[in-house]
C-alpha cells in the first residue's frame, strides 16, 4: 500500500519559529508514515535541510496563481496540502482547489487575508468590529479621521503581517508620518482604535468544525510589536468561554473549514472584539507553547489526520503553562553578551534564539522581525513559569553602548 503524500508550501522558513514548526511537522508526519514533499522558491530551498522531507519542488509558493498553475501540471500524487506561513495560505487554497483536495475555499482565504473584507463579513454577521475604511491617499484618510473623531486610529496595510507598517495615530498631525511607512500608492486601511488587552485563540478545525485549544495573552511595545505571550491566558471562566464561542463562530462565518488557526481579539470591557483571522498557526513559537500546555498534543499531526480524512484523536486538556518573552534592546552597539549559551541547559527552556552578538549595531524595533531575541519557557503552572523567567533573566547580561561612545 502506498503512503499518503502531503505537500508543505513554504517549507524552507528562515525564521527560528518557522524552522521549529517544520521540524515538528516533519516528526509528526513521519510518525504517521506520511510522505512529505516540501515546496518553496529555489532561493529558499538552497538553505533548507532536505532530511525534513522526502522530496522538494520549487515554484513561487507565495503566488496563488503560480501555485495553481504548478498544481495543474504536476503529475505526481498529492493527497493533502498545508502550510504554516501566512504568505502561503492563498497558494495552499489554490492548490487544494485545483487538485480537488480538502482545504479552504480560495474566496474564504482571500477574505481573511484582506483585512477590510474580513471586517465587513464579520460586521454583517453581528460581530463587534472597529469602524474602518480603505483609502488611497492622505485626503481620504483625513476625511475618515474627521468623521470618526475623536481618535486614536490605526493605519496599516490591507494584507500585512508582523506589525509591518502599523501605526497608532493619536492626533491628525501624526497621519502623514504613518502613511509614509506604507508602500507608496497602495490602498491602505484606516480604522478606529480598540482599547483593551489583546489576546489570540489557537486551534484546529476538525471535521469542518473549529475547536479552540488555547487562549494566549499578549504584551506589546511600540508600534504594537508583540513583546511577550502567556499560554493559557489567565481569564475567568465566563470570559474565556465567550471568547472561544466568538472565535469559533467567526471562523464558521468566514468559511474556514480546514487547518490550524490563529485568531486575534481584544477585550473591550466585557466585550470580545475580533481582530485578524489567520488560517495558519500563530508565530512567535506559539505552536510550541500550545503543544507544551496540552501534553501529547500533535498540532500538525491533527491537521494531517483531518486533511487525509482520518480519525482525529481527542485533544488533550490543557494542564501546564508556557510563555515567551522577546528582547527589545535600546539603540546602540553590543559590547558584550553573557549567559545566553547557558540558558539551554535549563529544563524549562522550550526554545531560545538570539539574533545579535558583540559588535552588532542595534536599531529601533519597528516590526516583529526587528526584535533581538526570544526566550520560550514551559512549566507545570503559571507560578512556576514566572519563577523560571525571573531566574533566567538574571543569567542574561547584554551590554549596549551608545553609538559614538569611546
Amino acid at each position: 500500500m502506498s503512503r499518503s503524500t502531503v505537500l508543505v508550501l513554504g517549507c524552507a522558513s528562515t525564521t527560528p519559529h518557522g524552522r521549529d514548526q517544520m521540524r515538528r511537522l516533519s516528526a509528526q508526519a513521519r510518525g504517521r508514515g506520511v510522505r512529505l514533499v516540501g515546496a518553496d522558491t529555489p532561493t529558499n530551498l538552497r538553505a533548507f535541510a532536505p532530511k525534513l522531507v522526502d522530496d522538494v519542488v520549487a515554484f513561487p509558493v507565495h503566488d496563488a496563481g503560480a501555485a495553481r498553475s504548478w498544481a495543474a501540471t504536476y503529475r505526481e500524487c498529492i493527497d493533502a496540502v498545508m502550510t504554516f506561513r501566512e504568505m502561503c495560505v492563498e497558494s495552499v487554497a489554490a492548490v487544494a482547489d485545483e487538485r480537488k483536495l480538502a482545504g479552504n475555499h480560495p474566496d474564504a482565504v482571500r477574505t481573511i487575508r484582506t483585512k477590510d473584507l474580513c471586517r465587513r463579513a464579520l460586521r454583517a454577521a453581528g460581530f463587534r468590529q472597529p469602524t474602518c475604511a480603505v483609502v488611497t491617499d492622505e485626503p481620504s484618510a483625513r476625511h475618515f479621521l474627521a468623521t470618526t473623531a475623536p481618535g486614536p486610529w490605526i493605519v496599516k496595510p490591507r494584507d500585512g503581517m508582523g506589525s509591518v507598517g502599523v501605526s497608532l495615530v493619536a492626533d491628525p498631525a501624526e497621519l502623514a508620518r504613518a502613511i509614509a511607512r506604507l508602500n507608496p500608492g497602495a490602498p491602505f486601511l484606516i480604522e478606529t482604535f480598540v482599547a483593551g488587552p489583546e489576546f489570540s485563540a489557537e486551534g484546529v478545525v476538525r471535521d469542518r468544525a473549529p475547536v479552540v485549544l488555547s487562549l494566549t495573552a499578549k504584551s506589546t511595545g511600540a508600534g504594537f510589536v508583540e513583546t511577550g505571550h502567556r499560554v493559557p491566558a489567565q481569564l475567568d471562566t465566563a470570559t474565556a468561554t465567550l471568547a472561544r464561542q466568538e472565535v469559533e463562530r467567526a471562523l464558521r462565518t468566514v468559511g474556514i473549514t480546514h487547518g490550524i488557526f490563529h485568531v486575534e481579539f481584544w477585550l473591550d470591557g466585557p466585550n470580545v472584539v475580533l481582530g485578524e483571522i489567520h488560517a495558519r498557526p500563530g508565530g512567535d513559537f506559539i505552536h510550541a507553547m500550545v503543544e507544551h500546555v496540552h501534553p501529547d498534543l500533535e498540532l500538525y499531526g491533527a491537521l494531517i489526520d483531518d486533511l487525509l480524512d482520518l480519525a482525529v484523536p481527542s485533544f488533550p486538556a490543557a494542564s501546564r503553562a508556557a510563555g515567551a518573552e522577546f528582547l527589545v534592546l535600546p539603540a546602540g552597539r553590543v559590547r558584550r553578551v553573557q549567559g545566553w549559551a547557558e540558558l539551554y541547559a535549563d529544563p524549562c527552556v522550550l526554545a531560545a534564539d538570539l539574533s545579535l552578538r558583540a559588535g552588532d549595531l542595534i536599531r529601533p524595533v519597528r516590526e516583529s522581525a526587528d526584535r533581538h531575541g526570544v526566550l520560550v519557557l514551559g512549566a507545570a503552572d503559571p507560578a512556576e513559569l514566572e519563577a523560571a523567567f525571573q531566574r533566567l533573566r538574571k543569567m542574561i547580561q547584554i551590554e549596549v553602548e551608545p553609538v559614538g561612545a569611546a
